[in-house]
């Protein structure tokens, strides 16, 4: 029976930060080819945007309440009220909607939350945010489909057109500017685009976040993009994500559960990962499991099945995503989509994230020091592991924690090093331009700051979760066998 491994690589190109899992070479697992040119290393956060966007929050529909509606004393329309419902005020104008002077009203307190287009919809009349408690009346027109402000006493808006931003979850009067093709995402373009393409399509198909965006065209240069959205696989393609994304779920739920005792056994799993000072990062790596659970949940949720794409390549890389993608996709592999190894994968690829558009959860924003594969384990030092592990990454991860990484090992899997050299230089605060050699031998000579490193590596953090849990449920199988003996 053949035994199949999975491994990470970093890939530093233009303008993005790329983070993987590749499948071994069957050939010759020592070689690698860069893709690209190396890059200057100048600071650890290379290839990350300068400014993220920031967190959008949408919130789900509650019952509507009523407005009424109050003109101010100088408008030639006589105002309408509508009865028994709480009053709105017309407020002081800020120079930002000067042009909305004539419709803005404060929004009552019992004002419902507004849906993910950013309108609320009172007794079938529809009302758009323009700040902290200030909203307009707005009415889309049938032609077009756009919205505009609108009186209460008129059958047809007279107000400026609005736009969602969704940065700031406002409308705002006048269109959203484009800027120039840096190489990142810009998202207020892209949600701009995705909220007119919405009102103007007729069949109102679903529009993807990221849609052609730098990651996307990126990928399509390598690869030949397939499927957006889980909707857009095959039937059996998706229901293996599903199900293999319910696999990470109960990994990070399991490893929740073991992080909380304080017994011989859990500390001795804590130790293979995150070495002799696994104690100092305890808090972290359970912060880490806790967050990585909390994603699986989100990806298998309304947002979730949109951030995941199909792609059909020739390489070896099984799955990937870019560091600074705020949409958090996932570009799978299709030809190494298979049971028990994409769950893996996925696990390893969500504990990247950091912020993540429409998710409430933030990702630990792991990085990639170093990888686990018991393939290379003869390229290791520091003596064999005294146990043989159901889960052989432990073994590898071991003998790393003792202080036997060497350079050998970190060659097998690339020929770029920058997030390990970073991290050592970082820890120790000095400066950036350490061969490899010597980050190495100071890797060895710190346990404090292997464990402090492998705590932020990914794979130490999937691979410690999923001996959690064969750890946890070792215990559940023999305390049931126990409770059958006691009876």
């Amino acid at each position: 029976m053949s035994v199949l491994f999975i491994f990470g690589r970093i890939h530093l190109k233009k303008g993005f930060f790329f983070m993987g899992i590749v499948r071994q070479s069957a050939t010759s697992p020592y070689s690698r080819s860069p893709a690209d040119a190396r890059p200057s290393r100048k600071t650890s956060g290379s290839g990350l945007p300068d400014h993220p966007p920031a967190v959008k929050n949408f919130r789900p529909d509650v019952e509507h309440a009523g407005v009424e509606v109050v003109r101010p004393t100088d408008t030639p329309f006589a105002a309408v009220t509508v009865e028994s419902l709480p009053p709105t005020e017309v407020v002081p104008i800020h120079p930002a909607v000067t042009t909305l002077e004539r419709y803005r009203l404060r929004a009552p307190a019992t004002l419902p939350a507004a849906n993910d287009s950013g309108l609320r919809i009172i007794k079938g009349r529809t009302y758009a945010d323009i700040g902290a408690g200030e909203i307009v009346q707005v009415r889309q027109s049938a032609p077009t489909g756009e919205y505009r402000a609108t009186l209460v006493s008129e059958l047809k808006a007279s107000g400026p057109e609005l736009f969602f931003d969704p940065q700031s979850a406002t409308w705002k009067p006048g269109r959203a500017q484009r800027l120039g093709n840096r190489g990142t995402v810009i998202d207020i373009d892209i949600d701009a685009l995705i909220h007119q393409v919405r009102n103007h399509s007729a069949k109102k198909q679903r529009v993807h976040t990221g849609l052609n965006d730098a990651f996307e065209r990126k990928t399509a240069s390598d690869a030949q993009l397939v499927a957006r959205g889980l909707k857009q696989f095959a039937p059996e393609e998706a229901a293996l994500i599903r199900s293999e994304l319910r696999v990470v779920e109960g990994i990070f739920a399991d490893a929740a559960h073991v992080a909380g005792l304080n017994d011989t056994e859990t500390a001795a799993v804590h130790e293979s990962f995150f070495g002799s000072e696994h104690r100092a990062v305890a808090s972290q790596v359970a912060e880490s499991v806790a967050r990585g659970l909390a994603l699986s949940r989100e990806y298998q949720g309304r947002w979730g099945e949109e951030k995941f794409l199909g792609v059909d390549t020739d390489t070896n890389s099984e799955a990937w995503m870019y560091k600074g993608d705020f949409h958090g996709r996932f570009f799978l592999n299709r030809k190494y989509m298979r049971q028990g190894e994409l769950s893996m994968s996925l696990g390893h690829e969500m504990l990247h994230t950091n912020r993540i558009d429409r998710f409430h959860s933030i990702g630990p924003n792991a990085a990639d020091f170093f990888y686990l594969d018991g393939d290379m384990r003869s390229l290791l030092g520091g003596g064999d592991p005294p146990t043989l592990y159901d889960v052989a990454e432990r073994g590898v991860s071991e003998l790393i924690m003792r202080g036997g990484l060497t350079v050998d090992y970190l060659n097998a899997f690339s020929d770029y090093h920058d997030s390990f050299l970073f991290g050592i230089s970082d820890y120790l605060g000095i400066g950036d331009d350490l061969d490899l050699k010597t980050a190495v031998k100071l890797f060895n000579a710190n346990p404090l700051m292997r464990a402090h490193m492998a705590s932020n590596n990914a794979d130490s953090i999937i691979y410690a979760a999923k001996s959690m849990q064969v750890l946890h449920r070792a215990k559940t199988e023999y305390a049931w066998l126990y409770s059958l003996i006691d009876d």
